[in-house]
């Protein structure tokens, strides 16, 4: 069985949730060329972003107004490999023990081993559970892997499918030649020819494929019908990670609550090779006598062997939860195991390189668990020239989870000249200059009045005509008088003074 994940760039970053309205945009980072589209949301098509487009074309289909409409991410093809390798060993303990990652560069979809499973019954309920995880996909069962795989990517069907054994090849004949996985230049020889279809392919005398084509296209034709054995690397059948504690009288005390996590948490790392790897995502299940269970979900900026800094994490839930009774059942589960980031010592100061880095991420941990994703977050610099859009705020451990390393590029560089504090939306002064497109001389604020005594500048920031409403504006950095230091803009629209930043 073949299940496709239709556009799984977009759906490993949606994680499940609702789309709305905001487009997510996945484009290709700096290198060689200009960066394209890699992958793009249903909402962003509806724009009429593609993947193949230029980033630059693709960010001026939203104008300035519309800004915080739409995301834009690099694309990041060993953090799509990781998660659907993920999802893969998810598949192992709830779909089927034999689960395969496609063997593609850019793999987007698992083959799994259905033999003497119930066809449909078992495509019905695959999907269904990977429905329930929040991931969309395409299932089709076929006897060979190389139909399965070409029927899940092309067929039009309503996203289930089951090939008899012995008719694959009436089922690949209407398909496009691209559904047989042959290379780029294999493909644009035979369009040259106009063979578009597997049907035309198939018609060819086959004594003269392999002098015109090479003999990589017998191989894969063979495959797909059968001829040829393909074998598959099945993801090794990881032990779950679960460990559950029946209290033989029901407990309400924290501490024996701890207590039990602690054991099971010891009994969970001895299954876990802990110099190489820690747990990322920990998940509590508290079972009351007589309520539903409580769950208490515990993720960490970056994976973690040492029991201490689980248990503090659990703790400090633990000591929020207000329980409507005894609990009877405590089961702890790693639901992410990941390898460590190992850090080098200095050769000459203090402990590890970044050791104050962890002490931070500790921090952001205990804030992040206890308040929720939400009340921390964390900013992300966009491509943006009008200061009031170049940044966006996410939370702080699902950013660091995507981006689990910081690139300073251009962007950030240019970004280390601006204020610290950046208002919302730039604010209306009056302001006195000499001349009329000179720096100010002086400016009142908030019903002070502030003497000029440097000023630096100006900085022309223009937005151009497809973004929507013109920005035409010349900033400034003054210092004042008593030392003090403000970035303000003339809007050259109307010849008014603006108050945009203040540095710290």
């Amino acid at each position: 069985m073949c299940l496709y994940l239709p556009n799984w760039l977009i759906q490993r970053r949606l994680a499940g949730r609702p789309e709305g309205e905001r487009a997510l945009i996945v484009h290709a980072g700096p290198g060689r060329g200009k960066p394209q589209v890699v992958a793009c949301s249903h909402a962003a098509r509806k724009r009429g972003v593609l993947p193949g487009m230029s980033l630059a074309e693709a960010q001026s289909l939203w104008p300035a107004a519309a800004g915080r409409a739409v995301r834009f991410e690099e694309h990041d093809p060993q953090a799509d490999r990781q998660g659907l390798l993920d999802l893969a060993r998810w598949c192992q303990q709830q779909i089927s023990p034999r689960v395969a990652l496609d063997p593609g560069e850019a793999p987007d979809c698992l083959l799994l081993d259905a033999t003497g499973c119930g066809e449909e019954r078992f495509a019905e309920e695959a999907m269904a559970a990977l429905a329930k995880h929040g991931v969309r996909a395409q299932a089709v069962i076929a006897g060979t892997i190389g139909t399965a795989w070409a029927l899940a990517h092309f067929s039009l069907g309503d996203g289930l499918c089951a090939v008899p054994s012995g008719s694959e090849k009436n089922a690949l004949r209407p398909l496009p030649i691209e559904a047989l996985r042959l290379t780029a230049s294999i493909v644009e020889t035979l369009h040259e020819l106009r063979v578009v279809r597997i049907g035309q392919l198939l018609a060819l005398p086959r004594s003269q494929l392999p002098s015109r084509f090479g003999i990589e296209i017998l191989r894969q034709i063979d495959r797909a019908l059968g001829s040829v054995a393909e074998v598959l690397n099945f993801e090794p059948l990881v032990e779950p990670l679960v460990g559950s504690w029946e209290f033989e009288s029901p407990a309400a005390d924290g501490q024996v609550l701890n207590a039990a996590i602690e054991y099971l948490l010891d009994q969970l790392l001895t299954k876990v090779p802990t110099e190489q790897f820690g747990i990322q995502q920990l998940q509590c299940t508290l079972k009351p006598v007589d309520d539903p269970p409580v769950v208490i979900a515990i993720e960490l900026l970056r994976p973690s062997a040492r029991k201490r800094d689980l248990l503090e994490l659990v703790a400090l839930r633990i000591e929020q939860l207000r329980l409507g009774g005894e609990v009877g059942r405590v089961s702890v589960e790693a639901v992410s195991v990941r390898p460590l980031v190992l850090l080098q010592d200095e050769l000459f100061g203090g402990g590890p390189a970044g050791a104050w880095r962890q002490e931070v991420n500790s921090l952001l941990e205990r804030l992040g668990n206890r308040l929720g994703d939400k009340a921390v977050l964390l900013p992300m610099l966009q491509p943006e020239h009008q200061p009031e859009y170049a940044c966006r705020y996410e939370p702080w451990l699902q950013a660091a989870r995507s981006r689990p390393s910081p690139v300073v590029n251009d962007a950030m560089e240019s970004a280390l000249c601006r204020p610290a504090f950046l208002r919302a939306e730039p604010t209306l002064i009056g302001a006195m200059s000499l001349m009329l497109d000179g720096s100010p001389l002086q400016f009142e604020w908030h019903g002070g009045l502030y003497l000029v005594e440097q000023a630096w500048g100006p900085e022309r920031i223009e937005t151009g005509w497809w973004r929507g409403a013109d920005v035409r504006r010349d900033y400034y950095l003054i210092e004042t008088s008593r030392g003090e230091r403000f970035w303000m803009f003339r809007n050259l629209l109307d010849e008014s003074w603006y108050l945009h930043g203040i540095f710290a």
